[in-house]
């Protein structure tokens, strides 16, 4: 793992010296994933070309790799960029999920797709990052604490299990889509108390 671990981010470090020169900061281009990002989601939405839009949602997820990479390249990384670079992140999860709204999705067990995206994205790309963060910006846990606050389907494993589901739903049926999103929305479900429960038992105790 270790291995990997460096060797990913040896190539990151590549790419980022390789796209140093091009005229752009590293939050140009965390925007530029965005826009990426919208133009994938309209594709889906508008037209139906999932095709399309995946390409452009991976393009933007490229891109969301290169502003890091360019960052420590030229020595610019900064608090203010990894704070644009996470508001940029829950942008395109949250494009990617709302596009698939208006995509003909097969309902499962009588409930509306929509209502598994619906709360994919509140219970999921929205909840778990609020409680960490409100939960730090309240002072009821300290900042350690609140970044160590973890859960059983966090960011990566989310994403992980939607990709997995959207990829056997193209390949099979997209009932497999909906069936991962279903999935998610249990596990963030989970991750949530669990943070929750967390920042409860991090209270001082009260003495009798």
């Amino acid at each position: 793992m270790l291995k990997q671990d460096e060797g990913a981010k040896g190539m990151q470090a590549k790419i980022g010296k390789a796209l140093a020169v091009i005229p752009l900061t590293p939050n140009q281009w965390t925007l530029l994933s965005v826009i990426l990002a919208l133009g994938a989601g309209v594709s889906i939405a508008n037209t139906g070309n999932i095709i399309l839009g995946l390409g452009l949602f991976a393009l933007a997820a490229l891109f969301d790799i290169i502003d890091g990479a360019v960052a420590r390249a030229r020595n610019e990384a900064s608090a203010f960029g990894g704070f644009i670079d996470g508001v940029a992140d829950r942008f395109v999860e949250g494009i990617f999920l709302f596009s698939f709204m208006f995509y003909s999705l097969p309902t499962v067990a009588g409930i509306d797709p929509k209502v598994w995206l619906a709360l994919t994205i509140f219970l999921g790309t929205c909840m778990p990052s609020f409680i960490r963060a409100y939960a730090d910006h309240k002072g009821v846990i300290s900042r350690e604490k609140a970044l160590a606050l973890g859960g059983i389907c966090e960011r990566s494993e989310r994403l992980l299990i939607i990709i997995i589901g959207l990829g056997a739903g193209l390949a099979v049926n997209m009932e497999f889509f909906v069936y991962s999103l279903i999935a998610v929305c249990v596990l963030s479900a989970i991750t949530i108390f669990q943070r929750l429960l967390g920042i409860i038992a991090a209270q001082p105790k009260v003495k009798a």
